[in-house]
């Protein structure tokens, strides 16, 4: 991973911690914050609940990561946190709840003008592995790389013993590009050509990436073969709230609950049990 990143996203995270926590948020403002993969979606939601309720304004922020918008919840910064996983025992200390909204399909993206539509499980290891390194027009693939531990990184690895070692490996091999946050990851893989990367169709969809979804072992990632149990690979969200909610939260989650909530999400890469 290049290491400006490790030195450069905390010094920016606790720039911005010290910014929200220092500006009192007014009586109808709600902050959003948490996991890149939800925020996308969460503007879509707010805009709409907006135009119902344009006595509330929402703030829709840059990226902290799951662990950040957690912290930065706790630390009363933001009113609503978006997570990739549940809590942590640590972080439920104190009331705070995490409530499954959606599921989306866990994507392979290329760049939108890329000729591949589809891999294979086999393929994904060869190339994670180093044992291939081409498309079948002969084009160079470049992974599109996470850091170790995080939530697209376990998801891979959670794929099969063999695309384990297959993702350490690729982990430990010299020039990969390694991206930090999810719209790094997506800006890497709409630029870099030959690229091949992890990434969400929600996040594809509601930010409107110039990126092409692959199909895995023939099966298109959407909410149809996701909820049928087709395609195997998903990444659960959820709202992270207090236990009690303020006024303008608990109008905001019905809304996400309400039937135009939940058609919003399905238009935009979600399965709502």
């Amino acid at each position: 991973m290049n290491p400006l990143h490790s030195v450069a996203l905390p010094s920016v995270l606790a720039a911005l911690f010290l910014a929200l926590t220092c500006m009192p948020a007014s009586a109808q403002e709600v902050r959003i914050g948490g996991t890149g993969a939800a925020l996308g979606t969460m503007k879509i939601l707010a805009d709409a609940y907006s135009r119902q309720r344009p006595d509330f304004r929402f703030a829709v922020l840059p990226s902290l990561g799951t662990s950040g918008g957690i912290k930065a919840l706790r630390a009363g910064a933001i009113q609503v946190g978006v997570s990739a996983r549940p809590l942590l025992d640590s972080e439920a200390q104190g009331g705070f709840v995490a409530t499954e909204y959606g599921r989306t399909p866990f994507i392979f993206a290329t760049p939108i003008a890329s000729q591949a539509v589809g891999i294979t499980t086999q393929a994904l290891a060869d190339l994670y592995a180093g044992r291939a390194d081409k498309w079948p027009d002969g084009t160079l693939v470049r992974l599109v790389m996470r850091p170790v531990g995080d939530s697209d990184t376990e998801v891979i690895k959670a794929m099969s013993p063999e695309m384990r070692a297959a993702k350490n490996a690729a982990e430990k091999r010299p020039g990969m590009l390694f991206t930090v946050t999810d719209q790094e990851t997506a800006d890497s893989i709409e630029r870099v050509p030959g690229s091949l990367g992890p990434s969400t169709l929600a996040l594809m969809l509601s930010e409107k990436r110039a990126m092409r979804a692959l199909s895995v072992d023939g099966v298109m990632p959407d909410v149809k073969s996701l909820a049928d149990g087709r395609y195997p690979l998903s990444k659960t969200m959820y709202l992270v709230t207090p236990a009690a909610l303020a006024p303008s939260v608990q109008g905001f989650v019905d809304f996400i609950r309400s039937p135009g909530g939940r058609a919003l999400l399905a238009q935009n890469g979600h399965w709502v049990r």
